[in-house]
């Protein structure tokens, strides 16, 4: 073997050597690229979940209005009845006045005849 064959030998060598090392560094980048991409798929799983209880949150947030404003209503409502019930006893109350003013004449009418027998 020539000096000459000897060097082309060499230099296939370190074209291989060469080649395999970028090779090797080609396959590392692509494992830190699905890396990335791993972390990417988690952080937005993560976002999702943390909309997810955002949106609870809120959900709760309108359950808990509703049942506030049900609340308020119930109140006007019972204020509503109380106006009624005040409105009705006064009512009641001249009712009473006027039963009470019939039984007199009743009784002044009875004595009057009364006494005319007599």
């Amino acid at each position: 073997m020539g000096p000459a064959k000897k060097n082309q030998q060499q230099q296939q060598q370190l074209q291989q050597q060469q080649q395999q090392q970028q090779v090797q560094q080609q396959q590392q980048q692509q494992q830190q690229q699905q890396q990335q991409q791993q972390q990417q798929q988690q952080q937005q799983q993560q976002q999702q979940q943390q909309q997810q209880q955002q949106q609870r949150l809120q959900q709760q947030q309108q359950q808990q209005l509703q049942q506030q404003q049900q609340q308020q209503l119930q109140q006007q409502q019972q204020q509503q009845q109380q106006l009624q019930q005040q409105q009705q006893q006064p009512q009641q109350q001249q009712q009473q006045q006027q039963q009470q003013q019939q039984q007199q004449q009743q009784q002044h009418l009875v004595l009057k005849g009364e006494c005319e027998v007599l």
